[in-house]
Formats: structure tokens, C-alpha cells, sequence
């Protein structure tokens, strides 16, 4: 999976900088392209359909902070979108924005409220990684790396929407030359007389994925035990850069739901954190290029 539309959450706080770092790594390097997102609070009414559409005209104040985001931040070259829609909230605002722009890939911040290089889910993030038309990824407060990622993990139980996650991380691995760890955590409930059972199936789940890496990668796979959320984030501290995991596919209207154990392991985790969706079968996305294509200077 390659990221061409990125839509970052961006209002010129430290937790927009933070998501404009992880938007800037993540983003398909040749032709991917960067749309920054504030969103307006409020509501029209009485106005035709079309008006909903996101701003075409961004006020003068957020296209000035756009701008100061362009000049210290985006290397000359990459194509940026600016955008500014009206909306009640800022999820709703972003979650329209995706949809209309057929997005691969919602970018936030974590709350400011949160520790210091861990995500703390807060509303927006939240429901997005719930409502979101699009693979969504958040990222740590502070943390604003620009290298390759390095070291990639996978949180992998064999599942549809694992797959779908693995797959992600073999293709950004596979671009950064970077590390992949495959880790599956054995619940503690399983009865001693299946234990040996369950770590076998997850030994071959496990061996199965690593045998489906691309050339180039050459991951590892880590059996864990415990609870799967706090397994895998211990696992990842201060080794992993970027953790993978899969929602639980899409529910109604084609969005995003994740998992208990996904959320669970997003909050708290001590690197970015890229949720992915499995698309329905036959699902395509439309080609719906939008207007003005701003070339970063």
C-alpha cells in the first residue's frame, strides 16, 4: 500500500508539527501528495450541497500559517493541497475532507495533554480511528524524526485486517530498507493443555507472513505472551519507530472500525501508530484529482 493522498491535520501547534513530520515520511516519495487540513468551526445552512464541499478559498489567516509551514517544513518539490473546510467538529471536518478527496491516509497529532513521546488519544484521534474513509496514523507528542523509518513492527494475529497491515509495512520497509519485526502476543487465558497447541498455530502464522516478505526484508517474528496491547507496546519501546496494526475492516458506509485491542494499543505506544483497513472485496478508490496543486517553495 503506498500513501499518493495524505491529508494532515495541521493548525500550526506543536502536535500539527508533529503530524506534518510522520505525514512527510509516510507520503509515497515520487508522486504523493500533501494536503494541510485546518478546519473551521461552524456550520452553513441553507446553501446547495456543493457548498459543503471543502474551501476552495482558505482564509487569509490559516493560508498564512499554511504558508510558514511550507517555508520551514516541506522540501521544495512536493505537491501540497491546502484546505480549510467548515465543520461542526474537527473530526467531521477531516473525515469529510478524506472521503471527498479519496484519501489513503489521515494524519494527527496526539493530545497535548499526553506524555511526552507516548500517544494519548484525544476526541478527534479517537474518532477518527473509528469513522476515518482511510488508513489513519498518529503520531507521539514531540516526536518529529524526518529520517527513513528504521526498525518496523507489525502487531499480526493472521487475520484479514492483519494481512492488510503487513502488507503496508512490507511496502514502506521495503522503500526505507528497514527493519521488520512480526510480533503475536499468546494471550495469558489460554489453558495449559492448549498452550503448546496455540503456540504452535502462532509459530506457523508467524513463519508464514515472514515467508511472504518482499526481497529485500528480512523480518523477524517475536512471540510474546500476555495481553496483546501491552506485550506489543513494551515489545516496541525504544526499538520500533513505526508500529502497523489492522482495524477491524470497515463497517457501515465503507468506514473504518478498529479493534478494541488496536485502540488499546494505540494509546499509550511510544511510537507512531499506522492503523489500516481491509477494503472490502472489489472495492476500488476513484481517481478524483481536486483543484490547485501547490508546489512547496
Amino acid at each position: 500500500m503506498s500513501f499518493h493522498r495524505v491529508i494532515v491535520a495541521f493548525d500550526g501547534s506543536p502536535q500539527g508539527e508533529d503530524a506534518l513530520a510522520l505525514a512527510l515520511r509516510l507520503r509515497e516519495p515520487s508522486d504523493g501528495v500533501l494536503t494541510l487540513a485546518c478546519v473551521v468551526s461552524g456550520t452553513r445552512w441553507h446553501v446547495a450541497p456543493q457548498a459543503h464541499r471543502p474551501n476552495a478559498t482558505v482564509p487569509e489567516e490559516v493560508a498564512s500559517m499554511f504558508a510558514d509551514a511550507r517555508a520551514a517544513s516541506i522540501a521544495p518539490g512536493i505537491r501540497v493541497r491546502q484546505r480549510a473546510p467548515l465543520a461542526p467538529s474537527a473530526a467531521r471536518g477531516l473525515t469529510e475532507l478524506a472521503e471527498t478527496e479519496a484519501a489513503d491516509l489521515l494524519v494527527i497529532g496526539s493530545s497535548q495533554h499526553g506524555e511526552a513521546g507516548r500517544i494519548r488519544l484525544e476526541r478527534t484521534a479517537g474518532r477518527l480511528l473509528q469513522g476515518a474513509p482511510c488508513a489513519v496514523a498518529i503520531v507521539p507528542g514531540g516526536l518529529r524524526d524526518a529520517d527513513d523509518f528504521r526498525h518496523i513492527g507489525v502487531a499480526y494475529d493472521g487475520s484479514p485486517e492483519a494481512r492488510a497491515a503487513l502488507s503496508a509495512a512490507y511496502d514502506i520497509a521495503a522503500r526505507c530498507g528497514a527493519a521488520v519485526s512480526l510480533m503475536y502476543a499468546l494471550p495469558a487465558f489460554v489453558p495449559d493443555g492448549l498452550r503448546r497447541e496455540a503456540r504452535l498455530h502462532a509459530d506457523e502464522m508467524l513463519d508464514e507472513a515472514a515467508g511472504a516478505a518482499p526481497d529485500g526484508v528480512n523480518p523477524r517474528t517475536m512471540l510474546l505472551h500476555g495481553t496483546p496491547s501491552e506485550g506489543i507496546r513494551d515489545a516496541s519501546d525504544g526499538i520500533i519507530d513505526l508500529l502497523v496494526t489492522g482495524s477491524r475492516s470497515y463497517g457501515p458506509m465503507h468506514r473504518a472500525v478498529v479493534g478494541s485491542v488496536s485502540e488499546a494499543l494505540t494509546e499509550g505506544a511510544p511510537c507512531p501508530v499506522l492503523v489500516i483497513p481491509r477494503r472490502p472485496a472489489g472495492t476500488t478508490v476513484p481517481d478524483t484529482a481536486t483543484p490547485e496543486v501547490l508546489e512547496a517553495s
